[in-house]
């Protein structure tokens, strides 16, 4: 992609929607440096895209992928449409939020990063909401997430404006799984997660909303306005156990000898998810996910567990690439037996841990090795094997 900075004319202001209309109050050169940004990046199809994904290391999820490519591209397509051509906003398709759903380590936020901030280099935050709280609280509302926003553009409004924030952590908003709610909730301070999930339906559905432009605490710091048409919003969450939710909101109610007999637990952390599940508003619900907050959501994404050949795959590909090219450059030699990657694999599959797990079981062995080896002025060769299910690590001096 070339320069986002390079000249680029600024478009008179007729060209566009009125600039003062409701939601969105850009200035005409504010939208004329987001169309010189745009211009810039290169459009390209959703199979290209799903293509640089594989090329830049992401395994796995073919479905996901490929969601995630269309979701990519037409957000840019909409960006384009609106500041290049001058189509009024109203007269696009409606902005797409996605919630995706799956097993840690799966590879959710890692599909973000890569489509959004690297592939469509557009402004990217991917944003831990467990730290959100209910304004009034101690902790961050839902407006500092725009600020975070505004700092990836650069301190660009009109950037921004474009930009993409993930909600990664979403499945711990749930703050109940009781529908025996006080009646007074909604007009009530609520420290849980209903508060936070009140906030971002504001978010997700408005049309524009304030932010601080600084960090600090104080209410009474500066404030700007970011208009909402075209910010992006993805969810991200395991949502564990909701296929036994799911399960138990199905079942009839009954207590005693008469009562129905419950479904037997899954003995997987995160079971695969199915069409059935996403479309379940109840179970989300039961969860503790506010019905109308899922229902901001235009797509859910499922993202299954990793099975052992794609662990294999990213582990061989991925980490030990990297890892015996950086103790290359140190004139270290790294062979790693193949029953060491198979007891990697295999845990990490066991404790259903994912990617995640499997920089967990190699890295403190390679930490040990380049302790041993690094700095050291000369060659050198580190072997890792298994002895009796146990990882051991060799080093000697090159001859």
């Amino acid at each position: 992609m070339s320069d986002p900075l390079t000249p680029f004319r600024i478009p008179p202001t007729d060209a566009f929607a009125p600039p003062n209309a409701p939601g969105d109050d850009l200035t005409p050169v504010e939208r004329g440096l987001v169309a010189q940004r745009l211009a810039a990046l290169q459009p390209t199809s959703p199979i290209e895209i799903e293509r640089q994904i594989v090329a830049r290391g992401y395994r796995g999820q073919d479905h996901a992928r490929r969601a995630g490519a269309v979701l990519a591209y037409r957000h840019l397509a909409r960006l384009r449409r609106h500041f290049l051509e001058g189509v009024p906003a109203d007269r696009l398709p409606s902005r797409e939020n996605y919630l995706f759903l799956g097993a840690t380590g799966s590879g959710k936020t890692y599909l973000v990063e890569l489509l959004f901030r690297d592939i469509l280099q557009v402004p990217t935050v991917v944003a831990d909401v467990t730290r959100c709280s209910e304004t009034g609280y101690v902790g961050d509302d839902v407006q500092m997430l725009l600020s975070q926003l505004y700092e990836a553009a650069g301190q660009d409004r009109g950037w921004a404006s474009c930009g993409v924030i993930c909600l990664d952590e979403f499945d711990k908003l749930a703050a109940s799984r009781s529908n025996a709610r006080f009646a007074g909730e909604g007009t009530t301070k609520d420290v849980s997660g209903f508060g936070v999930q009140r906030g971002l339906l504001t978010l997700l559905s408005g049309r524009s909303s304030p932010f601080p432009t600084d960090f600090g605490f104080s209410g009474h710091g500066a404030r700007k306005i970011l208009p909402l048409q075209h910010v992006m919003f993805i969810a991200a969450g395991a949502f564990s156990g909701l296929k036994d939710v799911a399960a138990l909101s199905r079942t009839e109610g009954g207590i005693g000898f008469g009562a129905p007999a419950r479904p037997a637990p899954d003995g997987a952390l995160v079971a695969a998810i199915g069409s059935d599940l996403l479309e379940n508003t109840r179970a989300f619900s039961d969860y503790g996910i506010l019905p109308e907050l899922v229902g901001r959501f235009s797509r859910l994404v499922a993202f299954q567990p990793l099975d052992a050949a794609v662990l294999r795959q990213i582990l061989e590909e991925n980490l030990l690439s990297a890892y015996r090219h950086e103790f290359s450059h140190d004139g270290v030699a790294l062979d790693i037996d193949e029953a060491v990657i198979d007891h990697i694999v295999q845990a990490a599959h066991r404790r259903e841990t994912g990617a995640r797990g499997l920089r967990a079981s190699l890295v403190p062995h390679l930490e040990e090795a380049a302790f041993r080896t690094f700095g050291q002025g000369g060659s050198a060769r580190v072997r890792i094997g298994l002895e009796h299910g146990t990882i051991v690590l060799h080093t000697e001096a090159a001859a």
